[in-house]
C-alpha cells in the first residue's frame, strides 16, 4: 500500500451500490472497505481506522445520520459524506448540522462522488472541527424533491452554521421568507427572535423609525420612546424583504449597522450596539439598481456574501403534485371539510399551468378548492377560470388535433411511405426538448418528468441525432 493511499469505508445496504463504488475508488488508488450496516463499522472502528466514510442514510439499525452524530464526538477529523435516495429539508439539514462533509442525492454521478471524496481527503484537517450539536427544532415546511430544491436544502444546512449575511433572490411567491426562517431555525440563534419586515410596504418616512426606533418627541407624533426592529432582533435574525425598495438614506444607515454593529435611534444621542443577523431578499435585479444609482454598491457587496436563488414554480414542476397534496390536506383539515384530491385531468392542468404567482398562487388555489369544491374529487369544472379556461382549452385541443390531421393528410398526398416513423421522430423530439427545458437541461430530471429511465432518454436523443 502506498504511503499516500487513503482508506475509504462505504456503508450501504444495497450490494450493487457498494460494488460500483468499490470498483470506482479502487481504480483511483483508494483502499476500500465495505459494510452493509453501521453496526459493522462501529464494532471494529479502531482496527479499521478509515480516512473517510461514505454512508447511506437509510440502513437497517443505526441510520447514517445517527452514525455521523456518534462518530463526530470521538473522531471529529474524519470526513463523512452522506448519500440518499430520499432527500428532504429536515434530513439534509440534520446531516450537515451534525457534521457531514457533504450530502449527495441518488442517483449520483460517480465522477462527482470521486471528486468530492478527494476534496474531503485533502481538506479534512481544515474543515473538520468538532461543532456543537443543536437540537433540531420543528422546521418550516419547505416541500420539494426537485434537483433545484436539493441544492437549496444543502445551502440552508451549510449557511445555518454561520452568521454570514445572506441575500435571497426570487420572484414573488417563491417562498423567500420561508427560506430565511429555515436558516434561522437551524442556527445557533434559533431560540432568539426572528423578525420579518417588508421594507417595500412601509412608507419611507416611517421606515427609519420601524428599523431603528425613535426617542420621545423626536418628531410629530412621537409621544413615547419606540424600540426598533434591530434592537428587538438583537442576538436573533432580522429578515428584510424587498430590500431593493429601500430608500437610499435608509440604505446608508443600514450599511453603518452592518459595518459597525451600532446605530442611533431617530432623535437619539446614545449609540445602540446590536448583534443582529441580517438576511435580505428581493425580486429585483440589484446590480441594475446600482447602475441606475438607486441602490448602494457597497451595501450590495455587504449583503451579498452568500446568495440563494429560488426557482419559479414552473421551473420545478416535478414538485407541484407534492405541494398540491400538502396544501389540500392542510386546508381541508383547517376548515374541517372532507378530504379532496385532484382527478387525473385536473392534475394535468396544474402541471401545465405556468403559476405566475408561484407557490403563493398554488396555495390560494388549493384553499379555494378545499372550500368551494362540492365533491371529494376535484374535476375540471371545479377549477377557477384563471387556471383552466374551459372554452379556450377545448378550442386549443381541437386546433392541435386538426393540425395533426391536416399534416398526416398532406404527407399521405405526397405519397409518404413512412408517416408513422416521421410522427414518432417529431413526437419524441418535442417531448425531449420540452422536458429538458423544464429541467434546465438535467437529463435525470427530464427523464423523471417523462416517466422514462435515464438510459431511455439518452438513447432517444442519440437516435434523433443519428
Amino acid at each position: 500500500m502506498k504511503n499516500n493511499q487513503k482508506h475509504l469505508c462505504i456503508l450501504d445496504d444495497d450490494k450493487s451500490i457498494r460494488w460500483v463504488l468499490e470498483k470506482a475508488f479502487q481504480k483511483e488508488n483508494f483502499k476500500v472497505s465495505s459494510f452493509e450496516n453501521a453496526e459493522s463499522i462501529l464494532k471494529n472502528f479502531e482496527k479499521i481506522k478509515p480516512d473517510i466514510i461514505l454512508s447511506d442514510v437509510r440502513m437497517p439499525g443505526i441510520s447514517g445520520i445517527d452514525l455521523v452524530e456518534r462518530l463526530k464526538r470521538e473522531y471529529p477529523h474524519i470526513p463523512i459524506i452522506i448519500m440518499t435516495a430520499f432527500s428532504d429539508l429536515e434530513t439534509t439539514v440534520s446531516s450537515l448540522q451534525k457534521g457531514a462533509y457533504e450530502y449527495l442525492t441518488k442517483p449520483f454521478d460517480i465522477d462527482n462522488v470521486i471528486s468530492i471524496v478527494k476534496n474531503a481527503c485533502e481538506n479534512n484537517s481544515l474543515n473538520y472541527k468538532k461543532t456543537p450539536l443543536n437540537d433540531t427544532k420543528e422546521l418550516p415546511k419547505i416541500i420539494g424533491l426537485s434537483e433545484s430544491m436539493q441544492f437549496i436544502y444543502k445551502s440552508i444546512g451549510k449557511i445555518s452554521r454561520t452568521d454570514v449575511e445572506v441575500l435571497i433572490l426570487g420572484e414573488t411567491g417563491t417562498g423567500k421568507e420561508l427560506i430565511a426562517k429555515a436558516i434561522h431555525e437551524n442556527s445557533s440563534r434559533k431560540h432568539q427572535p426572528f423578525i420579518a419586515i417588508n421594507t417595500g410596504a412601509i412608507p419611507t418616512e416611517l421606515l427609519e423609525s420601524e428599523l431603528f426606533g425613535h426617542e420621545k418627541g423626536s418628531f410629530t407624533g412621537a409621544y413615547s420612546q419606540r424600540i426598533g426592529r434591530f434592537e428587538q432582533a438583537s442576538d436573533g435574525t432580522l429578515f428584510l424583504d424587498e430590500i431593493g425598495d429601500m430608500p437610499m438614506d435608509v440604505q446608508t444607515r443600514l450599511l453603518r449597522v452592518l459595518q459597525e454593529g451600532e446605530f442611533f435611534r431617530v432623535g437619539g444621542a446614545k449609540s445602540i450596539k446590536v448583534k443582529t443577523r441580517i438576511i435580505t431578499a428581493t425580486h429585483k435585479n440589484l446590480q441594475k439598481l446600482v447602475d441606475e444609482n438607486l441602490f448602494r454598491e457597497d451595501l450590495l457587496h455587504r449583503i451579498n456574501a452568500i446568495k440563494i436563488e429560488l426557482p419559479n414554480l414552473n421551473e420545478r414542476k416535478s414538485d407541484i403534485s407534492e405541494l398540491t397534496n400538502y396544501f389540500m390536506n392542510k386546508y381541508c383539515e383547517e376548515y374541517d371539510v372532507k378530504h379532496k384530491v385532484l382527478n387525473e385531468e385536473s392534475e394535468k392542468i396544474f402541471l401545465k399551468y405556468d403559476w405566475p404567482g408561484n407557490i403563493r398562487e398554488l396555495q390560494n388555489v388549493c384553499k379555494y378548492l378545499s372550500i368551494m369544491s362540492p365533491d371529494d374529487t376535484i374535476k375540471l369544472d371545479d377549477l377557477p377560470n384563471n387556471i383552466f379556461n374551459k372554452e379556450k382549452e377545448k378550442s386549443s385541443e381541437n386546433d392541435w388535433e386538426m393540425n395533426l390531421e391536416k399534416w398526416i393528410l398532406n404527407r399521405f398526398d405526397s405519397n409518404s411511405k413512412n408517416i408513422s416513423k416521421e410522427i414518432d421522430s417529431i413526437y419524441n423530439s418535442i417531448l425531449i426538448k420540452s422536458s429538458l427545458k423544464m429541467s434546465k437541461g438535467n437529463k435525470t430530471e427530464a427523464a423523471k418528468i417523462l416517466g422514462w429511465g435515464r438510459n431511455t432518454i439518452s438513447n432517444k436523443m442519440k437516435s434523433s441525432e443519428d
